[in-house]
């Protein structure tokens, strides 16, 4: 009890004066010509540069604009300022530079329940930005390493491979301090409910943080990117619930409910789920898909996704699982023709011909332009 009085004298000021907060720069900010800040400003927009031309950079119109459009009423006036980037990465994992240049990766989208938990996040990651926390971290670093090392947290992104020990290391240091933290978990919230989202959700999105990684199978596993830089605790889900309770109100049940993020879900999902059960974290994405199936995400994606798992897990009676689902997958309001196909070859291996005929068959029937069909149909003159 005593340790919990401490802790709720030490957060009363912030928490007290949290509805003062305000941006620390104005739109349209530009550093000055003498300014050292300038100096960074080179070096992200050198970084900017590569992300652009990078092989794993989304450049589907469709995704690009969900995404954009939440940035944009999220930040409001600051909108212009900001460029962002969908990556393809299957961690959970935003930023945002002292110049701007935002990184969205494809995991984060895989992993929030809607539209307003993504404006939370992106909310957070622009409140990191207009308090300058980007710029006082590169600072920081920049007198104990190179940039070039600050930067190996972006070179996965741009297809390097960087040895875990050494991204480990300079995640570590160029976490954000704790006050840094509050400031963008109090400031992003008041930005994503100005911006007419349910500022509930923020706490939500770092639930399933915490809930994915109590999941997760191996425990020893370093946690993801974000999460070495953004911590995830009890103390943090409380403090949001305390703000929002206390400054914005009970609002959740007032704000319009949008269905565009499990649209968008459901378009990519194939991308998506193909690069996270390639992760081989199967607690996580066992958590995930069952969150999914919560949410309505149509059942035969998920099904289909949840015998791709078990298939890759091989563990013992997963093939058993694996073409249960499958089956499910091929019963649904959108039968995956994928479902046929992975069902031919699970029945081909167990000698069962007939019933790998007729999955075949039935896959390219489904997809006549499969650039498998010459193997399907080389097989199928032997079953």
């Amino acid at each position: 009890m005593r340790i919990a009085a401490a802790l709720a004298l030490l957060l009363a000021p912030l928490l007290a004066g949290s509805e003062e907060l305000v941006p620390t720069i104005p739109p349209g900010y530009v550093p000055g010509a003498d300014d050292d800040e300038k100096g960074l400003w080179v070096e992200m927009e050198d970084y900017e540069r590569r992300l652009q031309r990078s092989a794993l950079r989304v450049r589907d119109s469709e995704l690009n604009a969900y995404v954009h459009d939440v940035m944009c009423r999220v930040a409001q006036d600051y909108c212009a300022d900001v460029r962002v980037y969908v990556m393809r990465n299957p961690q959970f994992n935003a930023s945002m530079g002292p110049n701007g240049v935002s990184q969205v990766w494809t995991g984060l989208l895989l992993r929030v329940s809607s539209e307003d938990e993504l404006a939370a996040v992106l909310g957070h990651e622009l409140a990191h930005y207009t308090q300058l926390h980007s710029l006082e971290r590169m600072r920081r670093i920049s007198n104990a390493m190179s940039i070039g090392s600050f930067f190996d947290l972006g070179l996965a992104v741009l297809g390097v491979a960087v040895p875990v020990g050494q991204m480990t290391a300079v995640a570590n240091a160029t976490a954000f301090s704790r006050d840094n933290e509050r400031e963008a978990d109090l400031l992003g919230v008041k930005f994503m409910a100005e911006a007419g989202y349910d500022p509930n959700a923020a706490a939500s999105v770092w639930r399933m943080i915490i809930e994915e990684e109590e999941r997760a199978v191996v425990k020893r596993q370093k946690p993801g990117l974000f999460t070495m830089t953004h911590p995830a605790s009890e103390e943090r889900v409380a403090n949001l619930e305390d703000y929002v309770a206390n400054h914005l109100g009970d609002v959740g049940q007032e704000r319009r409910v949008s269905n565009r993020h499990i649209d968008i879900l459901e378009l990519y999902y194939p991308m998506l789920m193909e690069d996270q059960i390639d992760t081989n974290r199967y607690g996580r994405t066992e958590a995930m898909l069952e969150r999914h199936r919560e949410l309505g995400v149509d059942d035969s994606l998920v099904n289909f996704f949840l015998g791709e798992m078990y298939r890759q897990r091989g563990e013992e009676g997963d093939m058993a699982r694996a073409e249960q689902a499958y089956k499910l997958s091929t019963t649904g309001a959108f039968p995956l023709p994928a479902a046929h196909h992975q069902l031919g070859y699970v029945y081909m291996k167990r000698g069962e011909n007939d019933a790998a005929k007729e999955n075949f068959e039935k896959y390219l029937e489904m997809e006549p332009e499969s650039d498998e069909r010459a193997m399907i149909e080389f097989y199928l003159e032997d079953l």
